[in-house]
């Protein structure tokens, strides 16, 4: 005869009766348990059925025992490892969404110095202009910049240091090394 008291030890012996007994007995009743710490049913049910699954699978381990306190130790303690899991993601999420907007404001903060950069590269006298890009942006040595334009070395030379000192007067605001540092990425990039 199938009683509580000696379910687990049916079970050990995999009766499957004997767990179909105790499955329709604490089914409803732990889903019920479960949502007390979870307050999601569909969950809860999952849980539950989880637990099921675990003492199925372990049934040679189980004690004999009544199954009560074993089943509903084991639904809390799977509704707590839901619960820190939810949390872990759910901080998980709060660092990524500051991780976003923290990269937006850079990026965006980034993008207005290098459209300063560009507006204060505009405002040099033409030929100023030209022997600047033409070295800071594509690179080209002082004497390639000479012998495009036409111009003896000592001009180009004479021309960067005009712009250099015309952006750190301009771009004041900015650290002049960080300045440097984007020309020189521009360089590169283009």
């Amino acid at each position: 005869m199938i009683t509580e008291d000696n379910l687990f030890k049916l079970i050990k012996c995999s009766d499957e009766k004997a767990f179909e007994i105790l499955f329709r007995i604490y089914y409803k009743p732990l889903v019920d348990f479960c949502c007390k710490f979870i307050h999601d049913e569909d969950i809860a049910k999952e849980i539950t059925q989880q637990v099921f699954v675990n003492v199925w699978e372990k049934r040679e381990k189980l004690l004999n025992q009544s199954p009560a306190p074993f089943l509903y130790q084991s639904v809390k303690n799977q509704c707590l490892n839901y619960l820190r899991h939810e949390n872990v993601i759910s901080k998980f999420r709060e660092s990524e969404k500051y991780s976003d907007s923290s990269y937006e404001i850079e990026f965006e903060e980034a993008n207005n110095k290098l459209i300063q950069i560009y507006q204060s590269i505009d405002k040099l006298p033409e030929q100023c202009k030209r022997v600047f890009i033409m070295s800071r942006m594509h690179g080209l040595s002082h004497k390639e910049i000479a012998e495009e334009l036409n111009l003896a070395v000592k001009t180009i030379k004479n021309q960067i240091g005009k712009a250099l000192k015309h952006l750190k007067e301009d771009l004041s605001y900015l650290n002049f090394g960080l300045l440097i540092c984007i020309l020189e990425i521009l360089k590169k990039n283009l």
